[in-house]
């Protein structure tokens, strides 16, 4: 990578951060002026909620899931075998990534038909 391309590339990167981590957001009104909004405040979820948008934490899950994936990638085929090779891995090594996923206590059930117990 040329000192051009490394220094066009540390710019965006600087001016992407300012913009992420900016904590004032400003935003024209009707009338011409500027409101602000400092700060946003968080709220607790529920059980129902967290468990509504848990992800499928199971690495035979999201084999699956990458496998069903890859098969809708026919018109890019350098995606597509990108895809079946991620979800190769995700397969071959489902019980280390389990056994991890279980340590750390997000461990979700299996829900397809090649899961090992």
């Amino acid at each position: 990578m040329s000192r051009q391309r490394y220094v066009r590339a540390a710019a965006v990167a600087l001016l992407s951060s300012a913009v992420l981590y900016s904590t004032t957001y400003a935003a024209p009104s009707d009338q011409g002026t500027f409101s602000t909004m400092q700060g946003v405040k968080a709220q607790a979820l529920s059980v129902d909620e967290m468990q509504a948008i848990t992800g499928e934490l199971n690495a035979y899950n999201i084999a699956a899931a990458l496998y069903a994936a890859a098969d809708k990638l026919d018109k890019f085929p350098r995606l597509q075998t990108a895809t079946t090779n991620l979800a190769d891995y995700y397969f071959f090594n489902a019980d280390t990534i389990n056994a991890r996923y279980a340590h750390l206590g997000i461990l979700t059930p299996c829900t397809v038909s090649v899961c090992h117990q």
